[in-house]
């Protein structure tokens, strides 16, 4: 009974974890979206500038090199949640239970290496642009918050990675149980079913 309990609360925890991350991923993620918008806006408006009046707004192209940060990575930890990144999973497809649960752990884990490297490795980047007083070259804005946004946004993908880890090892324990803070990747019949439904 007593282990029934702890399961239930360890299955509770998770969620509620799993619940208040992904509220600040969605937020993240609008306003990534919300620049992207804005940088197209941007766009019309340099296009219209340089082609009615023959004068390009100072400083376009830096301000788009500093925002591409913004809509390239603060939407990693969520499109990770929902499965969006792309995956070779022809493998993994075809096991069910235990097996698919180990496999999906053992690539977290390894995906958990790769973004502890790129997250020290970026934050040197950072560093150094800082240290150096680093910026772009015809408005001369400073870089630094925008390689500084990277380890930031790598550093939350990789607290989801975490996350999704927990979800893995507590499938594994019981692969019939309903999945919390993994990936619910749509498969190309989920696709199928979606299109029957709106039709």
């Amino acid at each position: 009974m007593a282990k029934n309990t702890a399961k239930v609360d360890d299955t509770r925890a998770l969620s509620k974890v799993d619940r208040v991350y992904s509220k600040l991923e969605n937020a993240l993620n609008l306003i990534g979206a919300i620049f992207i918008f804005v940088i197209m806006l941007a766009g019309v408006a340099e296009i219209a500038s340089r082609g009615l009046f023959n004068f390009p707004i100072f400083g376009y192209i830096d301000t788009i090199e500093i925002a591409m940060s913004v809509t390239a990575f603060l939407g990693l930890a969520y499109c990770q949640r929902v499965g969006g990144h792309v995956r070779m999973d022809m493998f993994v497809k075809s096991l069910h239970g235990r097996p698919h649960w180990f496999v999906e752990a053992l690539a977290t884990i390894a995906a958990i290496f790769v973004v502890t490297v790129l997250v020290y490795s970026t934050f040197l980047h950072f560093l150094d642009a800082w240290e150096m007083g680093d910026s772009t070259i015809d408005a001369e804005l400073p870089l630094w918050p925008s390689k500084l946004l990277v380890p930031v946004c790598l550093t939350l993908l990789w607290l989801r990675l975490w996350l999704q880890l927990f979800g893995f090892v507590r499938l594994i324990g019981a692969p019939d149980a309903t999945p919390i803070a993994v990936p619910e990747v749509a498969t190309i019949d989920d696709f199928l079913d979606h299109t029957e439904e709106v039709k």
